[in-house]
């Protein structure tokens, strides 16, 4: 009887061990979520910022080409469009949609005054 109370106690003991445990292990995985879901918001944050950078360079080409086309104006127009650009900005997407159309409206005009289309 004695050495069945002893192993009682030991079997007791062993699970109070792994409660232990299974808590740690609980907590870690939590910790590591953590770590995932900030990694995962810095990983955007740097897209983002990896976006708004393209957006401006792509301005600030375009600028040069209207400017080395004589388009003073629409240098003049994607010039003010580079200066509404600002990080971050809720309408960055909404600027880049008009910026990549005006873009490529300057791109499709100069093509055809170039006469590859006629």
């Amino acid at each position: 009887m004695e050495r069945l109370k002893t192993e009682m106690i030991e079997i007791g003991e062993g699970q109070q061990r792994i409660r232990e445990g299974q808590r740690e292990i609980r907590q870690k995985f939590e910790e590591i979520g953590s770590e995932c879901r900030r990694l995962k918001e810095e990983t955007m944050n740097i897209a983002k910022q990896s976006d708004y950078n393209q957006i401006r360079i792509n301005l600030m080409f375009s600028i040069l080409k209207a400017r080395e086309d004589n388009n003073f104006a629409h240098a003049d127009h994607l010039t003010g469009l580079l200066r509404l650009v600002e990080f971050p900005s809720p309408f960055l997407f909404l600027i880049l949609g008009i910026s990549d159309f005006i873009i490529n409206l300057a791109n499709i005009s100069s093509y055809y005054k170039e006469g590859n289309i006629s």
